[in-house]
C-alpha cells in the first residue's frame, strides 16, 4: 500500500507541470521544534521505552537543480530528554545529525500556503547519553516527511525520523535505534 502510494505521488510529481523557484535558486532556513512520540529500543537486551518530548533546533540548505526539485544539506540538534527508564539515575539521550536532503515542491498558488512538498533525510547521527553510563557510537541517521512554506518564508515541517547507533556496557555490545516524530516551524531566507 505505501510503496504504491509513493509510485502514485512520484508519477503525479513528473508529470504536473509546477514551478517552485528558479533553478539556482538558494534558500536557507532555521527551524525550530519538538520531538514528540519518541521511544528507544535495544533488542538485544530487551530495552523499549519512551523518551520525553525534546526541544530540537537546526539549519538547513537547499540548492534548486530544477525548478520543483531542490537538493542540499542541514544539521539539527535535539536536546537531551529524559528516557522513561526505572534505575536510580536519570538516562537522558539527545541526538546531532548531519544529513542530505531532498524536497520536490508542490506551487499550490495560494496567498497563504505557497506549497507543500515531501522530504527526505539521510545523514550521520551522533548520540549524546547522560550521564555516561553506556559506551555510544554514532550511525545512521535518516527521515522522511511533509512540509508547506506559508506566506512566502515560514516554513512549517512534520518529520518521521530514525537514529541508530551502538551501545556498549562492560562486554555487551548492543544496537540502539531511536524514533520519533518532529514537528518543525521556522522561517526560510530565499537567494
Amino acid at each position: 500500500m505505501k510503496k504504491g502510494l509513493l509510485a502514485l505521488l512520484l508519477a503525479v510529481a513528473l508529470v504536473t507541470p509546477v514551478f517552485a523557484a528558479d533553478e539556482g535558486a538558494m534558500e536557507l532556513d532555521i527551524k525550530a521544534g519538538f520531538n514528540l512520540m519518541s521511544n528507544v529500543k535495544i533488542d538485544d537486551w530487551d530495552f523499549d521505552k519512551s523518551v520525553d518530548p525534546a526541544f530540537t533546533a537546526g539549519v538547513d540548505f537547499f540548492y534548486y537543480v530544477m525548478p520543483q526539485l531542490a537538493i542540499g544539506a542541514g544539521v539539527s540538534y535535539v536536546f537531551n530528554s529524559k528516557i522513561d527508564a526505572p534505575g536510580p539515575k536519570d538516562i537522558k539521550a539527545g541526538w546531532t545529525n548531519l544529513y542530505a536532503q531532498a524536497k520536490y515542491v508542490f506551487d499550490l498558488g495560494d496567498d497563504l500556503f505557497n506549497n507543500i512538498y515531501p522530504l527526505v533525510q539521510l545523514g550521520y547521527g551522533m548520540l549524546r547519553l547522560d550521564p555516561d553510563a553506556l559506551e555510544d557510537s554514532n550511525g545512521l541517521y535518516w527521515g522522511i516527511g511533509v512540509g508547506t512554506t506559508i506566506k512566502e518564508c515560514v516554513v512549517l515541517e512534520l518529520l518521521y525520523s530514525n537514529g541508530n547507533a551502538t551501545v556498549k556496557e562492560g562486554p555487551a555490545i548492543a544496537d540502539l535505534k531511536y524514533s520519533t516524530l518532529q514537528l518543525k516551524v521556522g522561517y526560510k531566507f530565499s537567494f
